[in-house]
Formats: structure tokens, C-alpha cells, sequence
């Protein structure tokens, strides 16, 4: 016999409680995996809109089997929790000694309909996986890089999907505890670098509108990245647009509920990305996407499905627009302009301006 806990107990009793200990262990790890192969499963039923397997589904489902028992427990627990939200609230990297396996990941929980991801580019507020041999497993930490969009949401050249559908996306679930109609807020206080505000120069302005009004004041905006969203859930909430009690009417409220994570504007290279991170598609307006003969008349409107990302401002064509004509445009589900029922931005429910404010 020997003691444990304080008591005598047999060599076998002994094998018996580091065994139980092993297989509950082993209990929890398989029951996170099973979890997050059925969410794998919905997600391919939704985008296939079918709930028989298929032998595609059941490789997938194979991959990601292999995939998960390769990475630890608490990455696999992270990306369940980032999954079940579908990145709604979870901003958090989940960083993996490895190289390659976010594309897979990617795939297998965001873009099934993908038989191979295309390039993928990793939203800025990712501040972690850059380093080599590691990387960022968060799938919600990467957008597809997309030309502009018709009003039929085809697929914008150079991205190939399978078959002819244009990739699914889906309503985040848990969207219902995360927004409200209690005000659109602007939210730059996610930074990069923690001396971009020092030198207290704002690169540009934001003017949120609902039809032909404007609500609320300007918002100047410093660091690199700014966030417009329907309730801020981290950082300082710097500005909730207009009094509680505004009055609205249907179609602008059921917008505003459905804007979820919003948009994100990043100041980069060579550029002012946009990353839709909403449920719904947006618009954008921007002089270096239209051409000169539109730059005379009346610029193109651009559809940006949810989990894609676009270079809505060019640096490169950035000379050659006149300072009055420096705005971005985006407007939440409501395309304006030819080919659509709204032919004014003003016929927009809820939309917002970036006024940019750099030579």
C-alpha cells in the first residue's frame, strides 16, 4: 500500500485515480473538438443549404479533425468561443506555433464554399502572430481582399468561387446581445502604435447621417484605426450619435440593429482600407475608385460583402484629387446611385462620411 491524499490505498486504486484524472482530461479536449466539428457541419449545411453529407463535407470534416488534435486545448477552446460568437465580441488572437494553418481554419468555419482559400489579409487590429513560426488562428482576424462588387454581389475578378455562388456569410448569432438602437458610436481608440496621438493632428473627420440628416457633431479621429459601430464593447466609447430618444423611422432602426460589428477604416501604406465587419453588406463612394470621366459626373458606388476588405482610398491616385472631393462614403444594406432605387446617398437610411483631412 501506499499513502495518498491521506490515505492508504492499493498500486491499483492508485492507477485508477491518475487514470480517472487522464481520461477526464482527455474528456474535456474530445468534447471541445466534437463541438467545434458540428459547428463545422452547420456552417457547410448554411452555405450548401443542404443537411446531407457530402464527400466534401466529410473531408472537411476529416481535416479539421486532424487539424484541432494538432493545436493545444486552450487554442481549441479559444476558437470555439471565437466560432460560437462568429467574432462578434472576441477580438482575441489565438496564436499557434505554426505557419499555415489560419487558411485551413479560415476555410473550414468562415468560407466553406471555398475548395481553396485565396489570399487572405489580416485586419490591423491582429497585433499578434507577426513574428516567425507563429501565427494568428483567429479566423475572424482576416478579411478577403475584394475588387468592387455589381448590385447582383458577383464576385469581384481575380477571386475565384466554386461553381458560380458568390461565398456565403453568415448572421453572426449572438448578434441580438451585442447591439442595440441605442446610438451608432465611433470607436478610435483601438491604436497601434501608443504614440500615434501625440502629435494631436486628426487624419480625418466622421459625419454619421440618417437620410438627409446629419446626427450629431463631427468626430476628428488620430490614431490609425476607426472603428464605426452599432455600441462600442471595448475600449472608450468616445461618442454615441444623437439623443436616445430620436426619432426614426422603420427601415433606418432595423438598419441600425442589424450593423452589428460595423466597419473598420485603417490607415495603411498605401491606402484607407475598409473591413466589413457586420452582418450586412455595405456601400462605399470614394474618388480613386471611380474613374476620371466618374470623378466629372457622379463617382460609382461599391457593394463590400460582410468579411471582406477594400482599399477604399488610394494613395497612389491621391494627387490627383481635388481636396473638395477627398470623402469616402459608406452606407449600411442600402446601395444608392444607378441601378438602384435611391439614387442619392441623402436616400440612405444610415450612412457615414470620412472627411479626409491630410494634404
Amino acid at each position: 500500500q501506499r499513502r495518498v491524499r491521506g490515505r492508504f490505498v492499493t498500486p491499483h486504486r492508485i492507477c485508477f485515480v491518475v487514470g480517472c484524472g487522464q481520461y477526464m482530461f482527455r474528456s474535456r479536449r474530445s468534447t471541445l473538438i466534437k463541438k467545434l466539428l458540428t459547428l463545422q457541419e452547420c456552417t457547410v449545411a448554411a452555405a450548401t443549404g443542404t443537411k446531407h453529407p457530402t464527400k466534401e463535407s466529410l473531408d472537411n470534416a476529416g481535416q479539421a479533425k486532424i487539424l484541432l488534435k494538432d493545436i493545444g486545448e486552450t487554442e481549441v477552446l479559444r476558437l470555439l468561443l471565437t466560432v460560437l460568437r462568429e467574432g462578434a465580441r472576441s477580438t482575441t488572437c489565438i496564436i499557434s506555433h505554426s505557419t499555415s494553418k489560419h487558411e485551413t481554419i479560415c476555410r473550414l468555419w468562415r468560407w466553406p464554399l471555398y475548395r481553396s482559400m485565396p489570399s487572405l489579409k489580416q485586419v490591423p487590429i491582429c497585433t499578434n502572430g507577426h513574428c516567425d513560426g507563429y501565427e494568428c488562428l483567429n479566423p475572424y482576424h482576416y478579411f478577403l481582399p475584394a475588387s468592387s462588387y455589381t448590385k447582383t454581389g458577383s464576385a469581384a475578378p481575380g477571386h475565384q468561387t466554386p461553381g458560380s455562388q458568390t461565398p456565403t456569410t453568415f448572421t453572426p448569432r449572438f448578434c441580438d446581445q451585442l447591439s442595440s438602437d441605442s446610438g451608432i458610436c465611433v470607436d478610435s481608440s483601438i491604436t497601434l502604435s501608443p504614440d500615434s496621438s501625440e502629435d494631436g493632428n486628426s487624419w480625418c473627420y466622421i459625419a454619421y447621417w440618417e437620410h438627409n440628416q446629419r446626427i450629431g457633431s463631427l468626430h476628428p479621429v488620430i490614431d490609425p484605426i476607426v472603428v464605426i459601430a452599432n455600441k462600442c464593447t471595448s475600449g472608450v466609447d468616445l461618442a454615441r450619435v444623437g439623443p436616445m430618444n430620436l426619432s426614426r423611422d422603420d427601415v433606418t432602426s432595423k438598419v441600425r440593429r442589424h450593423v452589428g460589428c460595423g466597419v473598420l477604416f485603417s490607415l495603411e501604406e498605401d491606402g484607407i482600407w475598409v473591413y466589413n465587419r457586420s452582418e450586412i453588406s455595405i456601400f462605399i463612394q470614394s474618388p480613386t475608385l471611380s474613374s476620371d470621366q466618374q470623378l466629372s459626373s457622379r463617382p460609382r458606388v461599391h457593394k463590400i460583402l460582410p468579411g471582406y476588405t477594400l482599399n477604399s482610398y488610394s494613395f497612389a491616385l491621391h494627387p490627383r484629387i481635388p481636396k473638395h472631393t477627398r470623402t469616402i462614403r459608406v452606407s449600411f444594406e442600402k446601395g444608392w446611385g444607378p441601378g438602384y432605387r435611391r439614387q442619392y446617398v441623402t436616400e440612405s437610411p444610415c450612412w457615414a462620411e470620412v472627411l479626409l483631412s491630410f494634404g
